[in-house]
């Protein structure tokens, strides 16, 4: 009897799984096995994702401190970080940093944005723009790479256009 079983799982594996890339797993614990590989390859693709990129703002080389009120236009070199509130026309410059009391009502266009307070107003990102957990945006993001966290807010559309490498007008602060 089992020396039948055997050539009939022989000939069913032969006939039906060869020609179409089919696996048959007849040992219970291979299957064990693979289950478990695939969630600790789960974990470690959830890990990965979790990290936000502020690795790659570079250094602060000005901010408006919390408590300030700011109005008017923002043009600026290197990266910038907006702790408190600003309203105006438009915001340009390489990487802007939004803190979680930030609240800027603004046009942006920069080459990196990553937000964790407020934004009002349309974004232009060259490069990417980060939506962090604390984070509340309004607004057209246009950019070729969005990230939005858990618990981040976007209210608006999206458009992601092909990435562009930076262009003289950001760097050089001129509209």
């Amino acid at each position: 009897m089992t020396r039948e079983r055997g050539r009939l799982w022989t000939w069913v594996v032969r006939r039906f799984t060869s020609s179409r890339g089919i696996r048959i797993v007849l040992d219970r614990r291979q299957g064990e096995r693979r289950q478990r590989v695939q969630a600790t390859k789960e974990e470690r693709r959830l890990t990965d994702r979790r990290r936000p990129e502020s690795r790659d703002l570079g250094e602060i080389g000005g901010f408006v401190a919390e408590g300030i009120a700011c109005r008017g236009n923002l043009h600026f070199r290197g990266a910038f970080r907006v702790d408190s509130r600003f309203e105006g026309e438009h915001v340009r410059g390489e990487t802007l940093v939004i803190g979680e009391h930030g609240v800027v009502h603004a046009e942006i266009q920069v080459e990196v944005l990553q937000v964790r307070g407020q934004v009002l107003g349309n974004i232009t990102a060259k490069r990417w723009v980060e939506l962090l957990e604390s984070s509340t945006v309004t607004g057209t993001i246009r950019t070729p790479r969005l990230t939005i966290w858990n618990g981040a807010v976007f209210n608006g559309t999206c458009d992601m256009p092909a990435a562009q490498p930076p262009g003289p007008d950001v760097r050089s602060g001129q509209p």
